[in-house]
Formats: C-alpha cells, structure tokens, sequence
C-alpha cells in the first residue's frame, strides 16, 4: 500500500514551480500519480470495457466534408491508417497529400497540429504545431517540392496568413512572460528577415488575425474581452491601415471584405447587427477610405441576435439566434432576404461547421441531438436549398430504445435549461445522474452525441447538461448575468439542476458532476458550498485558484480576463470572488470522491492550482472516500487526441464505480 505524504492545511503554496524544475515538487506529483494508479485499477477493466464499446468496428464515422479554397478543397482523413491532409481539384479530383499528420506527430510525445496554409503558388505549406501541450507553438515551412523543411519561428499562436505573391508570411508572437498574443510578424522568406508590424502593448489586449473573403486582405485585430479594434492588412503591398475605428470601451466590431464592400458586425448602436460601407474612396478607385459611414444592411424579419454572418458570391448568410434556436437568413448583396433556413429542427442541436470561401457559395451544418447521431448537411447559398451529405451509422444502435427532454429547473428568480438522455429500460429508482456543466465566456454547450455518452445510458447513468448563467445558451445577457462578481449565479444555478435532478422522474439518485477548465471552478465552489448534494466528480484542468491567479499578471490571459472573473485589484470584485473560490473556500466537511486531471505543461490553467486543491481537500475531508490527482507530464491544457479516449474511459469507469457504491 503506497502512503502518501501529509502537510497542514494549506501548506501547499510550495507547489508552485514556474520553471517545472523542482525535483521535490515533481516528485510528489509522481507519487500522487503512483496513488491514484492503485486505487485505480479495481476500475481497469470496466475502463478496458468502454473502450472496447466506443472502438467497435462496425460504426462508420462520417467524414468532415472537404473544404472548398478556390480551384481546390482539402480535408484531413485517415489514408491507409495515417492522418494525412489531402489536397483534391475541383475540375479534375486529382489527389495529392500535402501533410502525413500521423508521421508527425509520432516524433513527438505530446502533438497538435494548430493551423496549417498553402502558398498562394502552391509551393510551399506553413504549419503551426504544439508539440509541448503548452499552447505554444512552432512555425515551419515545408517545401512541397523537394519534401524539405525549414522553421521559421517558435513561441507563436496558430495565426498563418500568407501574402499574396508567396513571399511573406504573417503570424502572431507571444510575449515571453505571460504568452499573451500581442506582435503581428511579418517574415520575408526569401531575404530571411522579418519585421514586427504590430504591437499590442496594453497587457489587458489580445492580438489576432484573420483571412478575409476578399483575399487581398487580412484583418488584424486587437481586442480585450467587450471592446475590438480592427485594421485592413493588404496582403499584395503589406500596407496596414489605421484601426477601422478607434477602441471605445463596450464597442466591439468584426469586418469582412468583399470585392469593394466593408461589412462589419458591431454593437456599436446597443446591439449588434450587421452594417455595410463602401471600401474604396470615390477620388482614387484603389485606395482604402475608413471614414465613410456604415449603414444597416437588412430588415431580416426574424427576431433574434445576430451571432455571426458569412460572406459569399451569391450573397450575405446572417446567423441569428432567439432563445436558444438559430436560423440562417440569406441575403442579396442588395439587402433582400432571400431565404430563411433553421439551422435544425426541434430536438436537435447545430451549428455552421464549415464554411467555403467567397466563390464556392456553400457552408456546411453540422448537428445531431444527443440520442441521434450525427450528420453533415451541406446549404448552397444561391439556392438556398440544403442537402444532407453524410451521416454516422452505428448498425446496432436504436434511437428508439433512447429518450431526450429539455426540462427547466428554478433557480432563484429564472429558469434554468437542462438538456436530459436516459434510457427507460436501464433506469431504476437509484440510477445516477452525471451533470457536465461550463458556464463561462458565453459558450454554448452544445448537447452532443457521443458513443462514450450511450455506453453511460446503457449502463442506466442519466446524462444531463446544465446550461447555467453565465454560458450564451440563451444570448449574450445569459452570458453576462453570470460574469464577475454575478458569478455566484452560474455556481447557484448548477445546484439548483443537481438537486432537482436527485429526484428525477421520482428516484433517489446520487449526483456526479464533470467539468473541465472554468467549468471545474463552477464545480468545485458548487461542492464545497453543498457537498452533501454530490456523490463523485471529475474536474480536469479546473481553474481553482481563481483570486490567486487573477492577481498575478505574469500568468497567461490574466489580465484580459477580469471581466470574465473580476479584478481583486477592485476591493468589492475581490470580496465576490474570495466568496466562491474553490481553493479559498475549502474547509473541514464531507467530500464526494473525487478524481482531478492536470497537464504539467499548462500555460493556461497552470498545474499548481489542481495540485494545492486537491492535496487541501484530501487534508480538510471528513470522510474515507477517494480523492486522486493525476498529473500528465506530456500535456497541457489539452489532452493529445491519441491519449483522450483511454483517459475518459478512465473517468467514467471512475464515476460509474462510486455511483454505484453510492446506490
């Protein structure tokens, strides 16, 4: 039986190892892992099982449609095994592998191909790769030619944008002290030179880029977490302009460029919508004119936010969403709505998933409910007509032995959506309830299909998802009630659907909670401020430390992110914070088991903070059941594709287990 150190309360500071050099840090975290492998392995074989189910041959996944650039489209597929990114004519659909992913990524112990782009002349492909998990990530170019590779940069985000004649390439660098995104890069291949082109300097920003749909242009942006500030690159001169407007607290604007139009999404009249202004002066034909007005392009004639808009040939696509429902209205370049399509029917989710350039006029959705696999269902924007292309077939799987419901749970003054899949068969008056939960950024968790997900329906699990305050399931004032010091709204809201749902359709059922990231910092305050309410959670990458974080500015994203969190510079903001706090509000009482995943090379939700609350919470339980960390010394805040299966087979195996012990 392997015996692990004990420390006081709170002694955990110590943890903290920037430079990821300390031998005594590292080995604690070594035996931790030997802890949590022992106590583990009753569960092996359940988690060999779910694997075994999830990687059954007979299911034919269906493969992401090919995206159209031009004369060509390209896809990542798997080519004889290998993950391989293929380039394909349109007029002929002669073939050529332009990338062996899977070649790659085997040099490496930890891979993620960030971003990838070809030459204009089609000689040479960038690449953006993490190969540390610390979301930094190495730029290289590989000729196509000759099969030779050269890097160009490292310590970048994914950003690559090449200029029009092949020679330059544009990404962006991260400041070495807190990774933020802040230097546009312009590298001129042939003299080997480059220049930086733009500095964020204000620590609260972030930098980025982005093709237009008119390929002249890029569009550089810098923006903090409700203001934005956009400039026009020209990618044949290398000319900047100046920023489209000047940053104005609250106002946020995105462009895109047709061939002589500047269309923008702002909120800069309250709410956004889509606005429209000539790109060229009247006096010389060619050059930029940012002063002109913008005007508002259309009266859709639906109710809703506008969510984003795509520009094509054959016109204008606006996503707008109504209470959690999303349509697509197509538009003339006159502004005439042509065609209003739901984005899916009722009971199922969706989402633009793919999107072609300027002259291929297709976009392709992708949706699925979480009972109902998935499929790809391509729209041609001329037409307006939409056409499914593909499907996954799981030949033994009936949706009718399935059940999904979206209930609503009170919480406070508002009603709370949670989206519910059980099996009628496999329940019993006792059968647990897993509850995934975010509720941060105004992200949508979207109620997907997974396999992993029918395996727990099977196993008589009921699989819900809570879309508390402070996520976008119902808009951006859901998002914003749950931000800053009204985060306590979204933690709140979590417990409300954890109680309600012990006694769904009448049982006696034990709670497990699941979350990664923020959504770990909504599950850790929920337990510590009601533990008895769950039986067993698995929190991975959970941002716990949160005062402590957010008041250190060498961290990644700190400062941009006090709106998300609060500023504990701010007396009032740091005493709504200190209220929730997971690390701050451990204390001596009965916790669920509990299961916590951390990444040693995690720039962004640094290990240290899994590590001091778990060890705290191990000191302060009141009761015998398990508490484990497990550190991955090869990731970061992503777990490497090839490893994410056999760790969640992992996690569930864990959380059915003590679901069961629980009955």
């Amino acid at each position: 039986m392997i015996v692990l150190p004990v420390f006081a309360l709170g002694d955990y500071d110590w943890l903290r190892d920037d430079t990821r050099s300390d031998a005594r840090v590292k080995q604690f975290l070594v035996e931790q892992n030997a802890y949590a492998k022992q106590n583990l392995e009753p569960v092996r074989g359940l988690s060999e099982q779910l694997l075994k189910e999830w990687r059954i041959g007979s299911i034919t996944k269906a493969r992401r449609p090919w995206i159209i650039k031009g004369q060509f489209e390209f896809a990542i597929q798997k080519v004889n095994g290998p993950r391989t990114l293929l380039q394909r004519e349109l007029s002929t659909g002669a073939e050529r592998s332009l990338l062996d992913i899977e070649a790659r990524a085997t040099l490496h112990s930890y891979y993620q191909l960030g971003a990838w782009s070809l030459s204009p002349d089609k000689r040479l492909l960038a690449v953006a790769e993490d190969i540390t998990g610390s979301e930094s990530y190495r730029i290289s170019l590989i000729n196509l030619q000759d099969g030779s590779e050269t890097t160009v940069a490292t310590g970048h985000d994914a950003t690559l944008i090449w200029g029009s004649d092949s020679a330059s390439l544009y990404s962006v660098a991260l400041t070495g002290t807190d990774a933020r995104p802040s230097r546009l890069v312009q590298y001129h291949l042939p003299s080997g030179k480059h220049s930086e082109r733009l500095i964020e300097k204000d620590p609260g920003w972030l930098l980025s880029a982005y093709q237009a749909s008119n390929q002249s242009y890029a569009v550089v942006q810098a923006n903090n977490e409700n203001t934005s500030e956009q400039r026009l690159l020209n990618l044949s001169t290398g000319e900047l302009s100046s920023p489209v407007r000047a940053r104005t607290e609250g106002t946020e604007y995105y462009l895109d460029v047709t061939q002589d139009t500047l269309f923008v999404n702002s909120n800069h009249q309250g709410t956004f919508a889509l606005y429209r202004t000539r790109l060229y002066g009247n006096a010389q034909p060619n050059q930029l004119d940012l002063t002109a007005e913008w005007r508002p392009f259309s009266n859709l004639g639906v109710q809703g936010a506008l969510r984003n808009f795509y520009l094509f040939d054959g016109g204008v696509v606006q996503v707008i969403q109504n209470l959690g429902r999303e349509t697509l209205v197509i538009s003339g370049f006159d502004g005439k709505v042509k065609n209003h399509v739901e984005l899916v029917e009722s009971g199922r989710v969706g989402w633009v998933g793919q999107v072609g350039d300027f002259s291929s006029n297709t976009l392709y959705i992708r949706s699925m409910s979480m009972i109902e696999p998935p499929t790809w269902r391509k729209l041609d924007v001329v037409t307006g007509v939409v056409s499914l292309t593909s499907q996954d077939l799981y030949p033994n799987y009936s949706q009718l032995d399935y059940r999904t419901q979206q209930i609503t749970v009170r919480s406070g003054e508002v009603d709370i959506p949670v989206t519910l899949a059980y099996k009628p068969s496999a329940l019993s008056k006792k059968s647990g309830v897993l509850i995934y939960g975010y509720g941060a950024y105004g992200f949508t968790m979207k109620p997907y299909f997974m396999r992993q997900t029918i395996s727990l329906l099977d196993k008589g699990v009921i699989y819900a998802v809570a879309h508390v305050r402070g996520g976008g399931y119902l808009g951006s004032q859901w998002h914003e009630s749950g931000v800053g010091i009204h985060k306590q709204n979204g933690i709140s809201d979590y417990l409300a659907v954890a109680r309600a749902l012990t006694q769904f359709k009448g049982g006696m059922r034990p709670i497990a909670a699941v979350g990664s990231s923020a959504g770990g910092t909504m599950i850790a305050a929920a337990i510590n401020q009601s533990p008895e309410v769950f039986t067993t959670a698995v929190l991975n990458v959970p941002f716990v430390d949160v005062v402590a974080s957010m008041s250190d500015a060498s961290l990644p994203l700190t400062a941009q992110q006090y709106r998300e969190w609060g500023n504990p510079n701010e007396p009032s903001q740091r005493q709504a914070m200190l209220a929730y706090d997971p690390i701050h509000n451990v204390k001596p009482q009965a916790y669920p088991s509990l299961l916590v995943r951390i990444g040693w090379n995690d720039k962004r939700v640094p290990y240290w903070e899994g590590a001091k609350y778990l060890s705290l919470v191990k000191d302060a339980t009141t009761t015998s059941r398990t508490q484990l960390l497990v550190t991955n010394f090869n990731s970061g805040h992503r777990t490497d594709s090839r490893h994410a299966l056999e760790q969640q087979a992992m996690d569930y195996a864990f959380l059915i287990k003590q679901i069961q012990q629980a009955d």
